[in-house]
């Protein structure tokens, strides 16, 4: 979690644009005339007055200068042998542990650390930004945009649809837990749309000299990795953030891995793991960290615990929390524009249009002044018992935020593990700032006598065993004396 409210409007300057009569442009990949809102000009515009809102969103760029360079680098090789040569490309790694890539108008690229961990050689850090690239020049951003534009006005009503059913916490709720669907419509391409960009991402590759089936193997280790995702999360099915807004199917695997037969090209593991050692895994100082049933953020300065059972998930949006029985735990920062004590903010600012019942003042473990009450809202379709928190965050007007809810009704154990939940809150210690170290990824070369089962015991984090496989992509190339292997420590 960032260190600013989430629910904010996501690059709102979409909504300023009218959609004015569609000029035909020339499709510079494919040279057909394609129609959308902007002529080349004004996606160069978008792109510009978007990126910062994009640092903004995602934390801001990586902060290790090595690896922020070799994505430069490796995306101007890239955009070279594409059709947009002589076009100014930006390409950015962003500080975000999420695995994902995407593009603005105009030829703004993103990679997160996220994505560049999973990344097993620089042939498949390439096929990333070509597809990316690949999607700008054949203007399947522009045309995006202006579908996010409509969506954007549906996301406006549905939120409003949200505040009618729920109240206010509901349709918040409603925001922050169905951001990715909504993200997944407006920003997804059609299928149409992927292949061709499937189709220049391997053109780009072949031209720049790499492996074109590099391209089929990231989306291995994207499926591996989101298996693996989906069970330490406890969900049934955790999409990758990259295939929300890009879906791929086993399908689109067996098309990429067809496109490229015949054509050779380099791999160049060697290089790309000297860039990413060192790289930060995982949560970060600016966002705070998940430590089994704790988070702590070093940054703010603040800690608290979750009731036993839960598992955290530290989105960009808010801490999410859920227990294999359906509890449910939503924390974040909001700010009060009239009121300035716990209680009132609560009751007349954040959670305005329902009566909350036992409303009472608290106070946490360090001293803070809280505020909670119980209310109603609809979670997953169905009506929902809630705990409603807030606690002084030492900043004035500033609130961090508890929403615990169980479907049904919350019984007396819930009431005291959720209110013992907002309690914990406080300051950080000399054993939180230790905890509060990150995790990264440190490049070890496999001595005689190491196995993949003495590698995995070095992993830092938990489930180290899995997680040292999907780095490593073990089920496609076994450990062997001589070898690099990412490791994940704690310095």
């Amino acid at each position: 979690m960032r260190p600013r409210s989430r629910f904010r409007p996501s690059l709102a300057a979409g909504l300023l644009l009218a959609l004015a009569a569609c000029t035909p442009v020339r499709n510079p990949a494919t040279g057909e005339l394609q129609y959308t809102s902007m002529t080349p000009a004004e996606e160069a515009r978008i792109g510009r007055e978007q990126h910062p809102k994009v640092l903004a969103e995602f934390g801001g760029e990586a902060k290790e200068p090595r690896a922020r360079a070799y994505v430069q680098e490796i995306g101007q090789k890239v955009k070279a042998v594409s059709e947009l040569a002589q076009q100014p490309f930006t390409f950015t790694l962003l500080d975000s542990d999420m695995v994902n890539a995407f593009a603005l108008p105009g030829g703004y690229v993103y990679v997160t650390r996220g994505l560049l961990a999973l990344a097993d050689d620089e042939a498949e850090l390439a096929g990333v930004l070509g597809h990316e690239i690949g999607h700008v020049t054949a203007r399947h951003t522009a045309q995006r945009y202006d579908r996010a534009m409509l969506g954007q006005l549906g996301a406006i009503a549905a939120t409003i649809a949200g505040g009618l059913l729920a109240g206010e916490a509901g349709a918040q709720l409603g925001q922050t837990l169905g951001t990715t669907a909504a993200t997944a419509y407006v920003q997804g391409f059609s299928r149409e749309q992927e292949l061709e960009a499937d189709r220049l991402g391997i053109r780009y590759l072949a031209r720049a000299g790499y492996d074109p089936m590099a391209m089929a193997s990231f989306l291995d280790a994207l499926e591996a990795e989101s298996r693996l995702r989906a069970r330490l999360e406890r969900q049934k099915d955790t999409v990758p953030d990259w295939l929300r807004s890009h879906p791929r199917t086993k399908d689109r695997v067996r098309e990429a891995a067809a496109a490229a037969s015949g054509k050779d090209g380099v791999r160049e593991r060697d290089r790309f793991l000297a860039a990413i050692d060192g790289l930060t895994f995982g949560d970060s100082p600016a966002q705070g960290f998940v430590r089994g049933t704790r988070f702590i953020h070093p940054e703010l300065d603040f800690r608290f615990e979750a009731p036993p059972g839960f598992t955290l998930i530290n989105r960009p949006e808010a801490v999410i929390g859920r227990a294999a029985d359906g509890r449910f735990l939503q924390f974040d920062l909001g700010e009060a524009k009239q009121t300035a004590d716990a209680a009132s903010y609560l009751q007349r600012e954040w959670i305005a249009k329902q009566r909350l019942d036992r409303l009472r003042t608290i106070t946490t473990e360090d001293g803070r002044r809280g505020a909670l009450g119980l209310g109603r809202v609809r979670f997953r379709n169905e009506p929902a018992a809630a705990m409603f928190a807030v606690v002084e965050s030492g900043r004035p007007r500033q609130f961090y935020r508890f929403v615990l809810l169980r479907q049904g009704s919350l019984s007396a154990s819930d009431l005291a593990a959720y209110e013992a939940t907002v309690r914990s809150l406080r300051r950080l210690d000399a054993a939180d700032r230790a905890e509060a170290r990150p995790y990264r990824i440190r490049i070890h070369t496999v001595r005689p006598g190491e196995t993949e089962a003495s590698l995995a015991a070095r992993m830092a984090i938990p489930n180290g065993a899995e997680w040292f496989a999907v780095l490593n992509d073990t089920a496609r190339r076994p450990i062997r004396p001589g070898e690099k292997v990412k490791l994940v420590v704690r310095e």
